[in-house]
């Protein structure tokens, strides 16, 4: 399989992590194979020591992050975050349904998202962090953050 192009305006993670990892088998689920940019490997994540499932991946930087997309292994989106300055809950997708499975948060963690421009259709941090709302696992083949850095367009390297 081909590996994924990245979307206009996606930004390159640093890393990815989640609270469980199926069967234990970091080679085949672990977190970072929702961001590695293959459709033929994914995360699959399961619930940690506090029954939560989640997946959080970690950005160089704080950016203004527009949208979130949970990408299908057939390159769709399958649910898509679109986010303003308060948060990333407008949530759709071909399974519109499974937007109330989950919560989509972005939020900052050490850097500092102070004195930053107010910008009405962004949230700004460096985390971004999908949870499902029972105790469930997930599988994520791709997930592509798109935003900006300081109102200019991010680039990918």
């Amino acid at each position: 399989m081909a590996p994924r192009e990245r979307l206009d305006g996606e930004i390159v993670p640093v890393s990815a992590e989640h609270s469980g990892t199926y069967e234990d088998d970091e080679t085949s689920y672990g977190a970072a194979r929702a961001i590695d940019l293959n459709f033929g490997t994914r995360s699959f994540t399961q619930p940690g020591s506090d029954n939560t499932s989640w997946l959080k991946v970690t950005l160089n930087q704080v950016y203004c992050l527009k949208q979130v997309v949970w990408l299908h292994s057939s390159g769709a989106p399958y649910l898509t975050w679109t986010c303003s300055d308060t948060d990333c809950t407008s949530c759709e997708g071909s399974q519109y349904w499974q937007c109330g499975s989950y919560t989509l948060t972005v939020y900052t963690e050490g850097d500092s998202s102070d004195n930053l421009p107010s910008m009405s259709d962004c949230k700004y941090g460096n985390r971004v962090r999908l949870q499902r709302k029972d105790t469930g696992y997930f599988g994520v083949y791709e997930i592509a953050i798109i935003g900006t850095l300081e109102g200019k367009q991010s680039c990918s390297i």
